[in-house]
């Protein structure tokens, strides 16, 4: 599985410096093309860094869950990890989302366009928005189908867990989809410590809290935190959001 990994990236890599060749080579870069820019270079380090802290709370956090899950055995464990792999396939499409907003949001912000930096805002929470609501209904449809794929049968406690959580926590699941609209848009305009803030702030609450309640309510327990800490980082990100539209 990790040599295949490497190769599909690899040849993904070369087909697409392929195709930029061929059909956009305006994008294509040499040495002539290249310099050393100290005010670009710290601005860069800065926004790696402050983002590599960003993944490393929201990964470490996620371990923090995942001692939680393992504390309540082998069907828990078997659940969970079918729903991480169920979530990580439809939170693609809000990831997504997120980095085309960033990436539109940082254009015209670098333009001084205010005008349609608001514009992407807004479409890419409709948007979004759409997304979040299919995803939250496809979830809960195919709850159990897809739990049943994913573990090898429509029946048994790692079947039943894993159903329980995704009905319980699609009813968030909009939320998730805003959250990558709104995270898209402090990147873009160069607030990363925004995004760390809320998405330290969510992480860290799930973790604690599941320690709490898992032993207790089981699987469910990481669900609500789930989507407590979804309405918690959208709350932070919206106040941040408004404050800056008034000043």
């Amino acid at each position: 599985a990790a040599c295949a990994t490497l190769v599909a990236q690899a040849v993904s890599a070369l087909l697409s410096l392929l195709y930029l060749h061929m059909a956009l080579p305006q994008l294509m870069f040499g040495r002539e093309n290249g310099g050393l820019h100290l005010a670009l270079l710290g601005k860069t380090a800065h926004f790696s860094f402050v983002t590599g802290l960003q993944q490393t709370g929201l990964y470490i956090g996620k371990l923090a869950v995942q001692g939680a899950v393992n504390s309540m055995g082998t069907a828990t464990i078997s659940a969970y990890t079918a729903t991480m792999r169920i979530e990580a396939f439809v939170n693609s499409f809000g990831d997504s989302g997120a980095a085309a907003t960033a990436v539109l949001t940082a254009q015209n912000f670098g333009a001084k366009d205010s005008g349609r930096v608001r514009l992407a805002f807004r479409q890419s929470l409709i948007v979004l928005g759409v997304l979040g609501l299919l995803s939250s209904l496809l979830l809960w449809v195919l709850a159990g189908w897809a739990s049943a794929l994913l573990l090898g049968g429509p029946s048994g406690p790692a079947f039943d867990s894993a159903v329980s959580y995704l009905n319980i926590v699609a009813l968030f699941y909009i939320l998730n989809f805003t959250g990558n609209t709104l995270a898209g848009y402090f990147d873009g305009v160069g607030r990363v410590s925004v995004t760390l803030l809320g998405t330290c702030t969510h992480i860290a609450l799930r973790a604690v809290l599941a320690w709490v309640f898992i032993a207790e309510y089981g699987l469910d327990a990481v669900a609500v935190l789930t989507g407590l800490g979804w309405l918690l980082v959208n709350s932070i990100w919206a106040l941040f959001y408004w404050r800056e539209r008034l000043e």
